[in-house]
């Protein structure tokens, strides 16, 4: 017998494939077909991380799809034999991308409806479900999305939020990448997003928070609460109030090193692509482009990496990147390889 903690686990896994169903149906440009588990475009790493968490969701995910699909033709032929037109050949009907196109907001509208009456829940609530909408940008993709409760954030290159709101609260977490939210007041509901051990709180306000080799949390306006759920060193807070113009470093580990310091200026510049590096190790300026892009700075002579450099670069332009450092260190780029802008000494 079923309990209700089974139940109702069971419900959120049907909502949440009903919401990836939706999604991928809904960019069938990209994904000429939905079934093709291997091949879901910018949607694959999420979807197969979600579908990773519970085999059994794979299953209500294509049950989904397949009875949308279904509707979609049924919708289709309806609407031609009401129509007056000769019924399309059989099979014709998906690979009709203009007809599909026009008529897929109907029949997803219906699809909702159809699967929502059949759980006893109204459309309605399905901005409000626990489950967690993943948003995705692809290496070099910089992306601002609206949230359900008004808030923005823009996503920086490969990174992957999964989203969940409420009426009680909003909860973002940073599977990796970075982003900057920008947060609507909402005193009832504080936006809470989670990362790499890390719980940052607000009720209103912007900042950046990053997950990669570490975490980075910066406040743009207003403040921040940062809890830690990852066991700190010994005499480390658990909790601290970080305020606009400091920067949390939260060094990867168990024992994690936490420390606040004034952000440098260039902490809070990803978003309009030109950042002012300031005596800063030339190899994190090559990590920070590499992310940017398939194609790969490199050093033929790693130990120049050490060196800092004071400039402004647009750290979205690999080709300008190279261009600077070649400058500065007095190389030359070479192209021999796929894929690597190789920096080396001049002939």
């Amino acid at each position: 017998m079923m309990s209700d903690t089974d139940a109702t686990s069971a419900e959120q896994e049907r909502e949440e494939a009903f919401q990836w169903a939706m999604l991928i149906l809904a960019d069938h440009h990209a994904v000429p077909d939905p079934t093709a588990l291997d091949k879901l475009g910018e949607h694959q790493a999420a979807f197969s991380a979600w579908v990773n968490g519970k085999p059994s969701r794979e299953a209500h995910y294509l049950d989904i799809v397949r009875k949308t699909l279904g509707g979609s033709n049924d919708a289709l032929r309806a609407g031609i034999r009401s129509s007056g037109h000769r019924p399309l050949k059989k099979g014709s009907l998906f690979h009709s991308p203009i007809a599909l196109a026009a008529a897929f907001g109907c029949v997803l509208a219906a699809a909702a409806g159809i699967w929502w009456r059949s759980q006893g829940v109204p459309p309605s609530l399905i901005a409000q479900s626990e489950a967690r909408t993943p948003v995705e940008t692809r290496v070099g993709e910089v992306r601002t999305e609206r949230l359900a409760d008004g808030s923005s954030v823009i996503l920086d290159t490969d990174t992957l939020l999964l989203v969940s709101m409420t009426s009680q609260q909003r909860r973002v977490e940073i599977k990796r990448g970075r982003a900057r939210f920008t947060v609507v007041q909402d005193d009832p509901r504080p936006f809470v997003v989670t990362g790499a051990g890390t719980n940052v709180a607000t009720h209103g306000g912007s900042f950046d928070m990053a997950v990669r080799s570490d975490a980075r949390i910066s406040p743009i306006k207003g403040s921040l609460v940062i809890g830690f759920t990852r066991v700190a060193r010994a005499g480390q807070p658990k909790n601290l109030e970080l305020r606009a113009g400091q920067l949390l470093i939260v060094e990867a580990g168990q024992e994690a090193d936490i420390s606040a310091i004034p952000a440098p200026r260039s902490e809070q510049q990803w978003v309009g692509g030109v950042k002012s590096f300031d005596n800063v190790p030339i190899n994190e300026v090559i990590a920070e482009a590499n992310s940017y892009s398939e194609t790969k700075i490199e050093l033929a002579t790693p130990a120049l990496g050490n060196r800092e450099i004071f400039a402004d670069i647009d750290i979205r332009d690999m080709e300008r990147v190279a261009q600077a450092l070649c400058a500065f260190l007095d190389l030359t780029i070479d192209r021999s390889q796929p894929n690597k802008l190789l920096l080396t000494e001049k002939k």
